[in-house]
């Protein structure tokens, strides 16, 4: 298999996820790991059309949510709360699964 070269990340420069939605995913064995986003202008609606059209067949997994709004956010479209264990040591994050 051949391996992807890690993509740089710099801070108010993130990759463009979606109309007016900005940050980082990655698949990994088949599951969707979304662990940045970033609203362009917050409270218009971008992130949860973001939430909308992620993939309903496959894991999404949103590691580390800080921001109590998101957490709301994907609490409303039937994510859960949930803990991994990574080489790093436990992860907290939101999953859904299919």
């Amino acid at each position: 298999m051949r391996r992807r070269k890690a993509q740089r990340i710099v801070p108010g420069h993130e990759p463009v996820l979606a109309a007016g939605v900005r940050g980082y995913k990655l698949w990994s064995r088949g599951e969707l790991y979304v662990p940045l986003i970033i609203a362009d202008r917050p409270g218009n609606g971008d992130v949860g059309r973001f939430l909308d059209a992620l993939p309903k067949d496959r894991v999404v997994k949103v590691p580390t949510v800080t921001s109590a709004r998101l957490a709301g956010m994907l609490a409303r479209r039937g994510f859960a709360e949930a803990a991994e264990m990574t080489p790093m040591g436990v992860c907290e994050l939101w999953i859904r699964s299919p």
